[in-house]
């Protein structure tokens, strides 16, 4: 064989050999979905059929009847290593500032971007009034009450709101009824108020494991100030910009836009930066604040119809949701058995 064709097919031979490790170290064959297989008619086979976000990352397989994975619905919640403060998070910001030499916390919440997906999977760096560094935070979650110069933070009982799936009900995440969590919206009102919470989820394993606990998370959120305890309890806003998405955030959530900005740095947003307005100057008026929330429930970004496919990288295009454990990954690269969708 000529010695050009010899290294071709040995050049090919070793893509191969790379792409068949990846795979099974992923526990992914790409380009098959085989996890979704019930049926002899699957189009697994077939380039993952339908699926919309094949090669994701592996995770539990939802059973919802012929539905599942980013269709799971029910079974599917928010995880609380998402939560402002948790110990991955944590790992997180200290790995960040090794690689960059900035200080920042991490985290997730729902902001009112007007882009194509209203902001979902992008990432935005804040400045907050009396918070000791900048915030990078990935929005993962929609809301026609979340106004463009505001970001609602994912922090320990954060407020369960009308989508409750923390507490009070038979398929909560959490023991117990919602007495000792405070108000609807914004949780409990002093640091105090947080021992009264549960310390884990009913499947309480998973959490221990990650050395997290909803008190300490409550706790923290108040220690560093994202969550005040005066009236308004609000912080205020004072510059937001659009910025990359760390990796860490990234390998979080498993969302990323693939109009991703090349710096944690950016151009401040419209509106800012916010030189003389301070939040709910008016009572109702949430601008320039930074809220809070902790609904438990599978996220905006979680749900396809939600995302535009463009607007998103292959393998990372929508959120990867847990299960009621609050850490167990649900698998999302397909929303049906058989690959069918």
């Amino acid at each position: 064989m000529h010695p050009k064709l010899i290294n071709t097919n040995m050049r090919a031979f070793s893509l191969f050999l790379l792409l068949a490790t990846l795979s099974l170290a992923n526990g992914v064959v790409i380009g098959n979905c085989s996890v979704y297989d019930k049926s002899t008619y699957t189009l697994c086979p077939k380039n993952c059929g339908r699926c919309f976000n094949p090669g994701g990352r592996p995770g539990k397989i939802c059973e919802q009847g012929s539905t599942t994975g980013y269709l799971c619905a029910d079974p599917a919640y928010a995880c609380m290593d998402w939560t402002f403060g948790s110990q991955t998070l944590q790992r997180d910001e200290a790995n960040f500032k090794t690689q960059t030499g900035e200080s920042v916390y991490f985290g997730v919440g729902s902001f009112g971007s007007k882009d194509q997906m209203a902001g979902l999977g992008a990432c935005y760096r804040l400045k907050v009034k009396g918070v000791d560094r900048d915030l990078i935070l990935q929005a993962i979650n929609t809301g026609g009450d979340v106004q463009g110069n505001q970001f609602d933070l994912q922090v320990g009982d954060g407020g369960f709101g009308a989508n409750n799936r923390c507490a009070g009900t038979s398929n909560a995440m959490y023991p117990g009824s919602t007495a000792s969590w405070g108000n609807m919206y914004g949780g409990v009102t002093t640091r105090d108020q947080c021992s009264g919470l549960p310390h884990y989820p009913t499947i309480s394993g998973p959490m221990k494991d990650a050395g997290d606990d909803l008190v300490t998370l409550c706790q923290y959120s108040f220690d560093k100030k994202v969550r005040l305890e005066t009236n308004p309890s609000n912080p205020t806003i004072l510059d937001m910009s659009r910025v990359k998405c760390p990796d860490a955030l990234v390998n979080m959530t498993q969302i990323q836009r693939s109009d991703d900005p090349s710096s944690y740095h950016g151009p401040s947003l419209p509106g800012f930066p916010n030189l003389d307005k301070t939040c709910q100057q008016n009572s109702w008026d949430l601008s320039y604040c930074l809220t809070r929330m902790m609904d438990c429930c599978k996220p905006s970004g979680s749900w396809t119809n939600n995302i535009v496919a463009d607007l998103v990288v292959p393998t990372r295009k929508v959120v990867q949701m847990c299960t009621s454990d609050g850490y167990t990954r649900i698998d999302v690269q397909c929303g049906c058995f058989d690959c069918n969708c």
